[in-house]
């Protein structure tokens, strides 16, 4: 067992615990809205007789424009609401370790400034794009909408990544450490597992639902890990009151 210094157990006697049920069903309301985005926009069928990138992305070109629209307003909202959520688990953090709850908190400021305006928005009009060029001009609709997508949507998801990553890492790092009020085995409820077990579903084949949970796997993997550390809280605040 870790040793619990003074400092540690002043900072778990101030620990706000409705607050942060409060920031948690809140991030999980956000990661909601952006999984129905998400939704919106997956929802189709994808065209076998095309193959590579192509097929993979032919489900949008049955997309409507509004619910494109209705996708990136979504999911334009749905980051920040999500984020209060991931403010509720850094405050956790912070009482037992300074370093992972400073790597959580850049992981957040990472998805909050990049991932809602930024990801989600620009891989929706990219979406948008490639469905009109190729009205306009199958033969080199993909071409230049891989083109459109390099300049615009690529540069913030080299941006974004590296956040989710060091996100990730610091949250699996602190609970599987013992570095957190959750039990050691809570680190099932990460972003990472939570997103690898939804996307099984892609052995079931190509069919709408399918296509548009795949979509939305990121999404699921928050909504995963928001509603498993709300979930677990009680725990949580119970272990704490153990160890005073």
């Amino acid at each position: 067992m870790r040793k619990i210094t003074q400092d540690e157990v002043k900072f778990k006697e101030n620990i706000d615990w409705n607050k942060v049920r409060l920031l948690l069903k809140t991030g999980v309301l956000g990661a909601v809205i952006i999984f129905v985005g998400d939704l919106l926009m997956g929802w189709g069928v994808k065209d076998m007789s095309l193959s590579g990138i192509e097929g993979q992305v032919s489900q949008y070109l049955t997309v409507s424009d509004s619910r494109m629209f209705w996708s990136s307003l979504l999911g334009l909202i749905g980051v920040p609401i999500a984020c209060v959520g991931h403010f509720g688990i850094y405050k956790l953090l912070k009482p037992y370790s300074q370093k992972y709850a400073k790597l959580y908190a850049i992981g957040i400021l990472g998805f909050l400034a990049f991932g809602g305006a930024g990801v989600h928005v620009s891989s929706v009009t990219s979406a948008f794009f490639y469905k009109y060029m190729t009205a306009v001009s199958p033969e080199t609709a993909l071409a230049t909408s891989m083109k459109f997508a390099s300049y615009f949507s690529l540069p913030l998801y080299i941006v974004l990544i590296p956040c989710c990553v060091i996100m990730v890492y610091a949250h699996i790092r602190a609970v599987a450490g013992g570095f957190c009020p959750y039990p050691r085995w809570c680190w099932v409820f990460s972003m990472l597992v939570g997103t690898l077990f939804v996307s099984l579903i892609s052995i079931l084949g190509n069919y709408a639902i399918v296509n548009a949970i795949m979509v939305g796997v990121f999404s699921f993997g928050n909504i995963w890990m928001l509603g498993g550390h709300l979930l677990m809280l009680d725990k949580a605040k119970e272990n704490v009151n153990l160890d005073h």
